[in-house]
């Protein structure tokens, strides 16, 4: 049995709002072929952690009766809703990003969440439709450069500044982020 047909025995009871590789679009399940895309409690997937569920399942009621509608326009309100402050979505200087992060003792988490939104929804429109809306794609691209950024992937999970609660980069969590991040816009990349 794969790794994906055990995560779907795991998964048969879930509600609508995570995805399943057998509800895919046909395109989704040749891109999308491994376990941890469905997977709905991994963090590192774009629907298993908390951002990226909660953007997914808003996000599927609200294409519903917005098909044509850009998808930044779900992304703005989700932010908006979700009262975090507005980061420049095509940054990816680390430098430049310092600002938003010293904002808050969370900043770190709420441009994490900020990108997680971003790649779920790019991961949710090809589960549901098989593509991706070019300028999203390139968002989610950027979204995915900016937590490839080796500061950024050392603040993943903590608050910024806390130097001793910082992982190293060889870290299991932060490699295995990395990977899948990696992996994720490969995907993308053969969306071109």
């Amino acid at each position: 049995m794969s790794e994906i047909d055990t995560l779907q025995k795991h998964t048969e009871n879930m509600s609508d709002y995570s995805p399943t590789f057998d509800k895919a679009h046909p395109n989704a399940k040749r891109l999308m072929n491994e376990a941890f895309y469905f997977n709905p409690i991994d963090e590192y997937g774009p629907f298993g952690n908390d951002d990226g569920a909660d953007t997914y399942a808003g996000f599927q009621e609200w294409r519903r009766t917005n098909k044509t509608k850009n998808s930044k326009e779900f992304l703005v309100e989700q932010i908006s809703r979700w009262g975090y402050p507005t980061v420049d979505y095509n940054e990816t200087n680390f430098e430049k990003l310092k600002p938003y992060l010293k904002q808050s003792e969370i900043g770190s988490r709420l441009l994490t969440g900020t990108d997680a939104s971003i790649i779920a929804i790019a991961f949710g429109q090809l589960y549901l439709e098989g593509t991706i809306d070019k300028d999203f794609k390139e968002l989610a691209k950027t979204a995915i450069k900016r937590e490839l950024i080796p500061e950024m992937l050392l603040l993943w999970g903590t608050p910024y500044g806390i130097e001793q609660l910082k992982p190293k980069p060889d870290d299991p969590a932060i490699v295995e982020r990395k990977e899948k991040l990696k992996k994720m816009q490969a995907v993308l990349e053969q969306l071109e």
